[in-house]
């Protein structure tokens, strides 16, 4: 009786909520991962005014998903390391001093965006904490679940969930068709990366894997270039012309015409990027090569179609690997095995 009591006490004290704010200044694979509990907030509080102060990818993924009444973007995050202007952070956040907030919630552990919201006048101020040295990191969705869990709000979903309108979806998709995309035909999409990544699936790895996938399937090739590979798949030309492929790019799409594309793919194929997060909030299938150097697993991705694959240094992930892996998805997906609870844990293996 007494855990039930002291349970119940955030949901009675934040009965009437009205004005909530949330900022976020990360990486947007980390600001997917903390999207199901802005999207619980608004389930938990329809009538509330929501603000994201936040990166513009963000912000326009948090318009997408309906989750935000306004946001404020901060300008790009163009890489695992560079975030957005420090200044335009600043500068936002002072913005809102003159407002009252039930709740100003802050989803990353940067010193600088916390210290600007102590600025901000709200009835709860509610933080991500860096963890202990030596501790394991919680998973980032349950860490942002944990922090509005305090404002009552219970119902976090393990992934994020992405729903375009139909004359959104339309428009989108028109897009895709004048660069040469068809509806009749199976999309494979392929997220080819950049910084980082090469040490765990190397760029140069993609033409071949997509050849071997467009003989088996007869499939249509959809590459990916982000804002973090910005002028990579120019790179990759003589790769696709060596192997006789012309995939349709996608450079620098915005985030509707990326949920668009994505939902047409049979399987998603990339590191653990925006698209891929974005791929399983569209409910398509993706295959992960992930970092099993370091303890990554706490920004993994969680849907029930996501394949992960953990490439070490003494053991890399082949090209073998990953074309069976996504020749499993596109198999179940068919079949219609892939459509399971959304708390099933996705599949994972070490190469």
């Amino acid at each position: 009786m007494v855990a039930a009591r002291l349970s119940a006490r955030p949901a009675q004290r934040f009965r009437h909520v009205e004005h909530i704010l949330f900022t976020h200044s990360g990486a947007a694979v980390d600001f997917m991962l903390c999207l199901p509990a802005i999207q619980a907030t608004r389930r938990r509080f329809p009538q509330a005014r929501i603000q994201l102060v936040a990166p513009d990818f963000a912000c326009d993924i948090a318009r997408l998903a309906d989750s935000a009444d306004v946001t404020r973007p901060l300008g790009a995050h163009r890489s695992e390391i560079s975030g957005p202007s420090a200044f335009k952070a600043l500068h936002a956040l002072n913005g809102l001093r003159r407002q009252v907030f039930d709740a100003a919630v802050s989803l990353t552990e940067s010193a600088l965006e916390q210290a600007a919201l102590a600025l901000i006048r709200t009835r709860r101020r509610l933080m991500l904490r860096p963890v202990a040295a030596g501790t394991a990191k919680r998973h980032l969705t349950d860490a942002a679940a944990a922090l509005v869990a305090d404002l009552g709000v219970t119902s976090a979903r393990p992934t994020p969930r992405l729903a375009l309108s139909p004359a959104t979806r339309a428009g989108e998709l028109q897009k895709l068709a004048k660069l040469g995309w068809r509806d009749d035909r199976l999309t494979i999409a392929l997220h080819p990366t950049a910084g980082c990544a090469p040490q765990v699936w190397p760029a140069e790895r993609f033409a071949p894997l997509a050849a071997q996938l467009a003989a088996e399937y007869g499939a249509q090739l959809l590459a990916i270039e982000t804002e973090e590979e910005a002028g990579l798949t120019e790179r990759l030309r003589p790769e696709w012309k060596r192997y006789g492929l012309k995939p349709i790019v996608l450079r620098r799409p915005g985030a509707a015409l990326l949920a668009a594309a994505l939902s047409q793919a049979s399987v998603v194929i990339g590191s653990n990027r925006a698209p891929i997060h974005v791929a399983g909030a569209v409910q398509a299938p993706s295959v992960v090569v992930m970092d099993g150097s370091r303890d990554s697993s706490w920004r993994a991705p969680r849907g029930a179609r996501d394949r992960l694959l953990y490439a070490l240094p003494a053991r890399p992930v082949a090209p073998d690997d990953v074309f069976e892996a996504a020749c499993q998805a596109m198999a179940a997906s068919r079949a219609g095995a892939l459509f399971v609870a959304d708390d099933e844990p996705p599949s994972s293996a070490f190469a």
